[in-house]
């Protein structure tokens, strides 16, 4: 282009734009680029992020099965010591307080809105990744963060003042939608972040949230019900938060590209004014401002619908979370059942669990940048090479479940059913942490909208699984052929993450979705 062509002159070493006027970074080294930022800053980042993803698991609701009756909890003619067994899973910061909340609110505890109050949180944090990601990618991730942190403190509040059963469920509701921002986007702000050779630890760091977060959550809301009453729980958890928006507001920085592009482009034409043709971001796909919402809102159904590679980890993903859950649902009443644990003892064996799930994510932090790196040097890194641990864990969930269906079967030490809970533990972490990082290194900057399509189908297998708990169990398969065909399934889907470990990259480059 001539230089008369233009109302006013660009300087001529004007960095970050070419020939044709695109703005883009002032070189590799760029230090506004979130890639280049230093390691305090960025880790900074991750670590902050983190820390809203452990708070929001202290808040989910315990499940319906606190509401079932006996001989829908127990599919044995086995008298079981209590109708509340506690679970890693159920038993989060608001669980302890049920019983307070129905008689303050003139409830039964068998209502439909008691029902509600227990699974409407899950059900807005299942949904609203669908609006949020898509959000973070049109209008930024640090918008998305500050509003959606304030609406949570606001919805905390609401829970905490609900006068009625009704209120309350909705407040949960809305409170679960902008509460699931951490898990809709922080997988987004670690690509934005962090290089494709270190995400891994990233990744561990990420994922303490909801490993830890629910086994917190009993301790600190069993306290707070015996000593304050249950709506105090809410005013404790809207002042966390409040605090953890605090630091977010004072040391949070836009991460996502596109957006830091964009702001840099409105100052260019700011200070040269008017050019021909006009100063244009790189990133900018040179569409209005609603095309651009809506091609973002329909990304995450876009990606399950024709990427095999989206639809085939979310499809396994539902069963993987299908199975953890209906293990966490369902290993009370084994141990009750079958060898007269106390509740309170149950609450304990679940360290077991637990203790698989650090031990995955021990595993996967230790191999997964390393695999990566191998891969680097070997000059054929790809994403897939994220994927392996997931391979691994499918077979160590199969393992974990025929030791806890057998052991229950043969009536062996109550030590071995707890064992191979830690295996299925273990195991569940291992898949997740690399199906999300393999997704966040396939999509890039469209990260957040691939994780918001399998969180949601992976939510769908979370919820519907369960609910069959009390037929798998029953006669004639019992414990132990119960888990014999919970565990041919996972080992049969073993096979598909192996084809998507070696052929995935293929299958990328023959069905390209224009995201």
């Amino acid at each position: 282009m001539e230089a008369n062509e233009r109302t006013r002159l660009l300087p001529e070493d004007a960095a970050g734009i070419d020939e044709n006027n695109m703005v883009s970074w002032d070189g590799p080294d760029d230090p506004e680029n979130p890639i280049n930022w230093s390691d305090r800053s960025r880790w900074g980042h991750v670590a902050l992020v983190s820390a809203l993803t452990f708070l929001m698991p202290l808040s989910i609701l315990a499940r319906a099965i606190h509401f079932m009756p006996p001989s829908e909890l127990n599919p044995f003619p086995l008298p079981l010591p209590s109708l509340n067994p506690p679970s890693p899973l159920g038993a989060t910061m608001f669980a302890p307080a049920i019983q307070q909340v129905t008689a303050d609110l003139h409830t039964k505890p068998d209502s439909v809105l008691a029902s509600l109050a227990v699974s409407v949180y899950v059900l807005g944090w299942a949904l609203g990744p669908l609006a949020l990601a898509p959000l973070s990618e049109t209008h930024g991730r640090l918008v998305v963060y500050t509003w959606s942190n304030v609406l949570y403190v606001a919805c905390t509040a609401g829970c905490a003042l609900a006068p009625t059963a009704e209120a309350l469920v909705a407040a949960r509701f809305l409170a679960g939608a902008v509460g699931s921002t951490p898990l809709a986007i922080g997988a987004g702000t670690i690509a934005d972040l962090v290089p494709v050779q270190r995400r891994g630890l990233a990744l561990s760091l990420y994922m303490l949230g909801p490993i830890l977060g629910p086994s917190v959550g009993p301790l600190v809301g069993g306290y707070v019900t015996d000593t304050l009453g249950w709506r105090w729980i809410f005013w404790l958890l809207a002042a966390v938060y409040a605090l953890a928006t605090l630091f977010q507001l004072a040391l949070m920085r836009e991460t996502y590209p596109a957006t830091i592009l964009a702001a840099k482009t409105a100052r260019l034409r700011l200070a040269f004014g008017t050019t021909h043709p006009p100063l244009r971001s790189k990133l900018d796909p040179g569409l209005t401002p609603s095309q651009i919402l809506r091609r973002a809102v329909l990304r995450p159904a876009k990606l399950t619908l024709t990427s095999p590679i989206a639809w085939l980890s979310s499809l396994v993903s539902a069963y993987v979370n299908g199975v953890a859950f209906l293990l966490l649902t369902t290993l009370p009443v084994l141990l009750q059942s079958v060898y007269g644990f106390s509740p309170r003892a149950v609450g304990l064996a679940f360290a077991g669990y637990g203790a698989g799930n650090v031990a995955g994510l021990a595993a996967f932090s230790l191999t997964s940048d390393r695999l990566v790196r191998r891969s680097a040097v070997a000059g054929r890194l790809t994403p897939e090479h994220r994927l392996a641990p997931a391979v691994a864990a499918l077979p160590l969930i199969a393992a974990g479940l025929l030791g806890c269906g057998w052991s229950a079967a043969m009536c062996v030490h109550w030590a071995w059913v707890v064992a191979a809970s830690a295996l299925v533990g273990a195991g569940n972490v291992l898949f997740f942490s690399a199906v999300v990082g393999y997704l966040i290194d396939a999509t890039g900057p469209y990260a957040a909208s691939a994780i918001a399509a399998n969180t949601v189908l992976r939510s769908v297998g979370g919820t519907l699984l369960p609910l069959a708990g009390a037929g798998l169990y029953a006669a004639p398969l019992g414990w132990g052929w119960g888990d014999t065909l919970l565990a041919a399934v996972a080992l049969g889907l073993t096979p598909a993450m192996a084809w998507l470990y070696f052929r995935g990259a293929a299958v990328r480059e023959r069905f390209p979705v224009k995201l």
